[in-house]
């Protein structure tokens, strides 16, 4: 028997034991899948929580689905955050989209010494970023969705950074010879692991500088130079493989 299909909802959404659907997934649901009153859905609330359902009723504006059951999904530790240095053209979308993937928690957009594109409308891109998110977590089969921050330059980004006791900071650096990987086997606690990834030319020597006073390690991803695009693939991967 296939799975459902999966979409996500606030917890606002979920009243006694009915949850309303709005917006966008009324017509992916109603126009594209064809579904019908009596079909099965899996909703997740971002959270944690995964409700099976069946649809109710629907409108041209709005889906009543009556809970058939709940469960809970715990969301593994450790969190991770990518501060992401501004990559040229859409490789923005790809990395956000990977990143949620690989089980990134948030994601900072960060204006670098040496970032070359220009944000134009910021808050229609982090809005376009955050849709990726929810997409991407909705095929991976995630129990949460991951947050997009507000574009930041790096060096404020370093200089309000408080990170709390059990965080792990992490500087993919092209001129440190530590691997990531024995960085990692040598804080295998860390609750919160910081990665921060520079866009095409790197971090400058300056940036890298007060990255490492701040507490990051700089490491190795290897003997090769990545793209940004996929450094940040690689050091998330190398994350999850030793945490998860």
């Amino acid at each position: 028997m296939s799975r459902p299909p999966r979409f996500f909802i606030a917890p606002s959404q979920v009243s006694g034991s009915r949850i309303s659907i709005a917006d966008e997934d009324v017509r992916h649901i109603a126009a594209v899948l064809r579904m019908k009153t009596g079909d099965a859905l899996l909703l997740c609330d971002g959270q944690g929580a995964e409700y099976h359902v069946t649809i109710a009723e629907i409108s041209k504006t709005e889906i009543k689905a009556e809970i058939i059951s709940q469960r809970s999904r715990e969301i593994t530790a450790p969190r991770i955050s990518l501060g992401q240095g501004l990559p040229k053209s859409d490789k923005m979308d790809w990395i956000v989209q990977k990143a949620t993937e690989l089980g990134v928690t948030s994601i900072v957009p960060l204006v670098t010494e040496r970032t070359i594109v220009k944000i134009k409308d910021e808050e229609k891109r982090i809005s376009r970023w955050q849709k990726i998110c929810r997409e991407a977590a909705m095929q991976s089969n995630r129990p949460d969705i991951p947050q997009v921050g507000a574009v930041v330059a790096s060096k404020d980004f370093l200089r309000t950074l408080n990170p709390e006791p059990g965080t792990l900071l992490l500087l993919p650096w092209e001129e440190s010879s530590a691997p990531i990987k024995d960085v990692l086997k040598q804080n295998p606690g860390a609750q919160h692991i910081i990665v921060l990834i520079g866009p095409e030319g790197g971090f400058s020597s300056n940036e890298a500088s007060m990255a490492r006073e701040k507490g990051f390690h700089a490491v190795s991803l290897g003997p090769n130079i990545l793209r940004t695009e996929t450094a940040a693939i690689a050091a998330l991967s190398m994350v999850g493989y030793e945490y998860h």
